[in-house]
């Protein structure tokens, strides 16, 4: 029993083993957050001072923060993860002397945050009380950061606190995650669907409600998603009976998951083609 393109039927759902659809790739990231430590991703942010401050400075602080999240059980994430890490300088004295030498003077205050980006909220916040002098701007504030250690005993336990505070905010707040990826099911939205019930971590106390609802979302979409394209394969077939319809037809057929409910319709349509071209 063969295709026009001369592939068995065997090879056909040798293929199909071989398929990870999009959906399936998020069901395996979603295995590996189940099974991993609690951590919470947070992106660092630039930090500001009126106007852009130099990329230096904001590189120096990164490396820092980067140092510390990593101590106090945090992950540095990308740039557009949900939480972050942001800073900002308020200068109580920034001067230049003059003469051929040149010096800059800057004492400041440089206040650290732990925010939301999406509920546009701030958990926490420390302030750091910093001086230094260089021969520019940028080396007087980077050298007014070098008082900042990654390890800062006062840095890391603001971080730690500011996690603390986001699993606060899960736990109390967890059930509307899980209401609203039911609606985005309900309406089989599944990537929504799983946005939500993935972000929260596994330490809070709503994970394992959670972690259950997103193997139902990851199961609904694989079957959903492999009726679809059941339907576009019935669909050529039935619209050209040919060699060229039966490759239209493979086209789909070749797409959907192995375990997916409709897996034996899409065997036994394509023992039809096979025996009919």
């Amino acid at each position: 029993m063969t295709f026009v393109n001369n592939q068995s039927t065997s090879s056909v759902m040798f293929n199909l083993r071989k398929t990870v659809t999009s959906v399936f790739a998020m069901a395996c990231a979603l295995g590996s957050w189940a099974q991993g430590e609690c951590s919470i991703d947070v992106s660092i942010a630039d930090i500001t001072k009126g106007d852009v401050v130099p990329a230096a400075v904001n590189s120096k602080l990164e490396g820092k923060l980067t140092q510390a999240l990593g101590k106090a059980g945090m992950i540095s994430a990308p740039y557009d993860s949900r939480f972050f890490v942001a800073g900002r300088f308020d200068d109580a004295f920034n001067d230049v002397t003059g003469g051929p030498s040149q010096k800059n003077f800057v004492k400041t205050t440089l206040t650290i945050y732990i925010g939301d980006a999406e509920e546009q909220k701030i958990f926490a916040s420390e302030s750091f009380e910093l001086s230094g002098v260089g021969g520019s701007e940028q080396q007087a504030y980077t050298r007014a950061l070098s008082k900042i250690g990654g390890g800062n005993a006062k840095l890391v336990e603001f971080l730690r606190t500011g996690q603390q505070k986001i699993i606060d905010y899960f736990d109390a707040n967890f059930q509307s995650y899980i209401n609203n990826a039911k609606k985005a099911m309900a309406a089989r939205n599944f990537d929504e669907a799983l946005y939500y019930v993935t972000a929260i971590p596994s330490c809070c106390v709503g994970y394992d409600q959670a972690n259950t609802l997103a193997m139902q979302i990851y199961r609904q979409s694989m079957d959903y998603t492999a009726q679809q394209l059941l339907a576009k394969a019935r669909a050529a077939w039935a619209a050209d009976p040919t060699a060229n319809g039966a490759a239209e037809a493979h086209k789909y057929l070749s797409q959907i998951d192995p375990e997916a409910a409709c897996a034996k319709d899409a065997l036994a349509l394509s023992k039809q083609i096979s025996q009919t071209t």
